[in-house]
């Protein structure tokens, strides 16, 4: 790849499959008006200076070991604009695909095919695909101040190509005619997506000190079965009922989630289910041998709360005046265990609900608890232009980090930490596990958003944290999915090699059903899944999951469409090896197949077939958990 230099200020990306022509700078929508552009070209590229109306733009193209370098700097301006586009208006050549990556849990996080029918957004990286998977990705290294976006839009009939932009979220913060250095974007390629989109992920985790080091979360958390029910009574009937499960599970933690306090921002005061308060419900978790878990939502404030009661001047209010209110329940919510008929969010820059803040986590630490799992956290994140700050002057990423910086030094290093309905970005270097996916249900409908996440961001899961799918439902009372979809379901979310739990009352469930939970329990060592075949359009969905120790690994074939799927799938598409020995596998046993070169799954619709797949011709271990465990 190389960068080519126009006189007129504008400049291209050439010498690969996919090429960017015609970019030139934009700020806030508008191409940059330069009263005078200096271009000096060098042999990694070169510098454009756009002398602008109000402030200076500089873009240094340069390259790395890695590929291309775009830096941007604004300077001689009392402010930024609102959104800094170091690329835009450009000419997208030999793309058939684009990769958008979603701001955080939920997605969408897909591949979706050019050219486009409607706007595409993707952020914190983006990558573009060659018919025949070379593909361009473009990210950042550092996501402590300005969130990043690039947008892709569809054609305007033949005259009007669609157009390509990326940039950063500046929100008109002071520049104070100051030089403002935006984070470097960078460039690479590579032969496949997976391959550069993996590469580029190692590197940011690299560069925000991604936290990869805490064991595999598996755990327990009440919210799937018990909802906002919880109570002390219930715990203290679960815990007695986890003890007379044999062998143990060996959970690592218990997580009490919503319903514990009286309202949402009043977190350390105990609900009339708690009678004896929460520094004794966490004692008695730790005292069964399990990490006290908690869950929490930072920015929420109740209307009946007594937060909100005593400090009204706390809250986040829009440009008029008017508090930020993005939940009402009334009526038949309330009856649901929903206690506030509005939520509102506290204001981080308020220097005295940030004190309040802190507080909260540092005495939750102080009663015990070393699992906090963080919520609703996109309500946190504000574009500076829309809110009206106690104190003003920061990005909206900037105000959400200090927030986040400030819980993971008051929790410890070693506490556990989970992020959920969560911006991505910010919580680089912070958090140990993150929400993907949309809540899980008792319907396979609900699986569909958890399919399509784990499948799009596999390619940071043990790079920038554990991925978390959300809970697995084994239960045999209380579900609607049937036997053939709740195995699949288990299943594909149990090979990630991310985050597993679940909220059953495991004491409850039938034999077989607890033997399938068991059967997922990951091992000491991580193994991330390899998705087969990534950013094709294929109906059926491959994971493998490597065991080096024991020349093996596991391959699970999913459908998750609507009708009966059979395929023939060689195993040097697979695995890299022409033939192997093959085993059906589950948590009931193995049974050989014989030394084949590939693999026929027949599998009715929602459904899932699992396979053990030896160098050796060796079965698996009677013991062996998908995870990697030894039972």
């Amino acid at each position: 790849m190389q960068w080519q230099l126009h006189d007129d200020g504008s400049f291209d990306l050439t010498g690969g499959p996919v090429t960017l022509h015609g970019c030139y700078p934009a700020l806030d929508g508008m191409s940059a008006r330069a009263v005078h552009v200096t271009v000096m070209p060098d042999t990694a590229g070169g510098t454009i200076r756009y002398t602008l109306a109000g402030g200076t733009l500089e873009l240094v193209l340069g390259q790395d070991a890695g590929g291309l370098t775009l830096r941007t700097t604004f300077s001689r301006a009392a402010t930024a604009p609102h959104w800094l586009l170091p690329m835009a208006g450009t000419r997208v050549n030999g793309a058939d695909r684009v990769f958008r990556q979603s701001c955080g849990m939920g997605g969408s996080t897909v591949f979706t095919p050019l050219p486009l029918k409607e706007r595409v957004d993707s952020y914190n990286l983006v990558a573009l695909l060659a018919p025949g998977e070379a593909t361009l990705a473009i990210s950042a290294r550092n996501y402590r101040r300005f969130a990043l976006r690039a947008a892709m839009y569809p054609e305007q009939g033949e005259t009007q190509p669609g157009s390509f932009e990326i940039g950063f979220a500046t929100e008109r913060i002071p520049v104070g005619n100051q030089a403002l250095a935006l984070p470097t974007l960078h460039f690479s390629a590579a032969a496949d997506p997976w391959s550069v989109l993996h590469a580029a992920a190692i590197e940011i985790g690299h560069a925000m000190q991604a936290r990869t080091h805490q064991p595999t979360f598996w755990h327990w958390c009440s919210w799937y079965y018990l909802y906002q029910h919880l109570s002390e009574k219930l715990l203290d009937e679960y815990l007695a009922g986890f003890a007379t499960v044999r062998p143990p599970l060996g959970f690592q933690t218990i997580q009490i989630d919503a319903g514990y306090y009286p309202a949402n921002g009043d977190w350390l005061d105990a609900g009339w289910r708690w009678p004896s308060g929460m520094e004794a419900a966490f004692r008695k978790i730790a005292a069964a041998g399990y990490r006290p878990g908690v869950w929490i939502g930072p920015f929420m404030v109740g209307s009946r709360s007594r937060l909100f009661r005593e400090h009204p001047e706390w809250m986040l209010r829009d440009k008029a005046g008017n508090l930020v209110t993005p939940w009402r329940h009334y009526g038949e919510y309330r009856v649901w265990g929903f206690h506030d008929e509005e939520t509102y969010l506290l204001d981080s820059s308020h220097p005295e609900a940030f004190a309040y803040l802190r507080h909260v986590f540092r005495t939750f630490r102080s009663w015990g608890v070393t699992y906090f799992k963080t919520d609703f956290i996109y309500w946190g994140l504000h574009d500076s232009t829309t809110v009206r700050r106690h104190t003003p002057g920061k990005t909206g990423v900037e105000y959400l980090r200090e927030v986040l910086e400030m819980i993971r030094a008051e929790i410890g290093d070693d506490a556990c930490w989970l992020g959920c309905i969560a911006p991505y970005a910010p919580f680089l270097g912070l958090a140990d596990a993150m929400r993907i996916a949309g809540d899980v249900s008792d319907n396979w409908g609900a699986s569909q958003n958890v399919i399509q996440e784990t499948i799009g961001d596999q390619y940071f899961n043990n790079v920038w944290w554990q991925n978390d799918p959300d809970a697995i439902l084994v239960r045999n009372f209380h579900i609607s999915m049937n036997e053939r979809e709740l195995m699949a379901f288990a299943l594909w979310q149990g090979i990630m090699g991310g985050v597993v739990n679940t909220s059953d009352p495991v004491h409850l469930i039938s034999a077989d059903r607890l033997q399938l939970l068991r059967f997922l329990r990951p091992g000491p060592e991580r193994g991330t899944a390899r998705i087969c075949y990534w950013g094709q359009n294929r109906p059926l969905r491959i994971a493998v999951r490597e065991y080096p120790a024991l020349n093996a690994r596991a391959v699970l074939v999913l459908n998750p469409t609507d009708a009966a799927l059979a395929q023939r799938l060689p195993l040097m598409e697979l695995i890299g090896c022409a033939s192997a020995g093959v085993f059906a596998w589950s948590h009931q046993g193995a049974t050989p197949l014989g030394r084949q070169d590939y693999l026929l799954p027949d599998l009715p619709a929602h459904s899932a077939a699992l396979y053990f797949v030896s160098d050796t011709d060796t079965p698996p271990a009677a013991g062996l958990t998908l995870g990697g465990a030894m039972d």
